[in-house]
């Protein structure tokens, strides 16, 4: 397969912006001594000259600008904390994301992906946001959260709008291979 754009997370890798050949790597870096998180986005081909700004927010967020014919758009690319994090940490980083959304240009078009770390369900509640096409019957805590982070900002949660086979909405395996859950998501 040929990609001109891809979302990482969990990269590893410091902050920067390596220029290959035929691709470059923006990579958002490492805030500890751990090299558990980073975000990166890979970018080739003739993407590369559309690419405006690249802005590190922290480890795990950053933004990648980019400039089309008639629009700009904005990729936000996220590693969320884990359910087994604390509260604390979880609004933290909600908190973060939500301001700099905010301070994207109203006018680009903003798409968010990545590893959200929720489990979104099928509740005819949430069927105007998240659609129907869930993995999952039941959204799990950080579900809700993420739900109610995309409706207040007007987004759409379009990993579950399309139809696909379940086996194609499988993100996310344990290590022994026997579980598997939707938790990256497109807004």
């Amino acid at each position: 397969m040929d990609f001109d754009v891809v979302a990482l997370q969990k990269t590893r890798l410091e902050s920067v912006i390596q220029n290959f050949d035929k691709f470059a790597l923006f990579s958002s870096g490492l805030e500890s001594e751990k090299h558990e998180f980073g975000c990166s986005f890979y970018v080739s081909g003739e993407f590369l000259k559309y690419v405006k700004y690249f802005k590190i927010i922290n480890e795990r967020i950053c933004c990648l600008r980019s400039k089309a014919k008639w629009f700009s758009y904005t990729l936000i690319n996220i590693h969320a904390p884990a359910n087994k994090n604390k509260k604390e940490r979880k609004e933290e980083f909600c908190n973060l994301l939500e301001q700099n959304i905010n301070q994207i240009a109203s006018w680009d078009i903003k798409i968010m992906l990545g590893d959200f770390n929720a489990k979104v369900g099928k509740e005819s509640t949430y069927k105007p946001t998240i659609g129907n096409e869930s993995l999952r019957n039941k959204t799990n805590n950080s579900g809700i959260k993420m739900i109610q982070f995309a409706i207040s900002n007007g987004l759409n949660v379009r990993s579950t709008t399309f139809p696909h086979k379940d086996i194609h909405k499988e993100t996310w395996y344990s290590a022994d291979g026997r579980t598997a859950n939707q938790i990256d998501h497109v807004f």
